[in-house]
């Protein structure tokens, strides 16, 4: 089912607001990264190799992707990359301690970037959704 032109308008709007991150203050390697953990916790294969892709064209060291599902223990991370992901974790799986989480994303994230962190997060989560649920892959 082709749900981009199915329903054009709706995915449009969607497709709008993640273009929209490219304003965004946020570096565009921790949005890759961002963007490929929630597809790697959701199991979409197709936006895993898509972000994976994205991710290398963007220069992020393959060692880096290849341990990004370990990243809380990897020395490869940044401890800002590793707030980051671990709220793309709590959020993506909703749990864990959303105020300890924030508190510790704020030292290292304006307010801004906290609100596309989540934007960003809670983007891929839908794209993840609607690309499982509707592709025949």
């Amino acid at each position: 089912m082709d749900y981009t032109k199915i329903s054009k308008d709706t995915i449009s709007h969607l497709y709008a607001g993640y273009k929209s991150l490219h304003e965004s203050p946020l570096a565009a390697d921790l949005k890759a990264l961002i963007e490929l953990r929630v597809s790697q916790i959701n199991g979409c294969a197709y936006c895993c190799h898509l972000h994976t892709n994205e991710a290398v064209k963007l220069g992020i060291n393959k060692d880096k992707i290849d341990t990004l599902s370990r990243f809380a223990s990897s020395n490869l991370f940044s401890d800002a990359e590793k707030e980051a992901l671990k709220w793309a974790e709590s959020l993506t799986k909703l749990d864990g301690n959303k105020k300890v989480l924030h508190t510790e994303l704020s030292k290292y994230f304006s307010e801004r970037e906290i609100v596309d962190i989540t934007i960003c997060i809670s983007l891929m989560n839908t794209f993840n959704r609607l690309a499982i649920s509707m592709r025949d892959d």
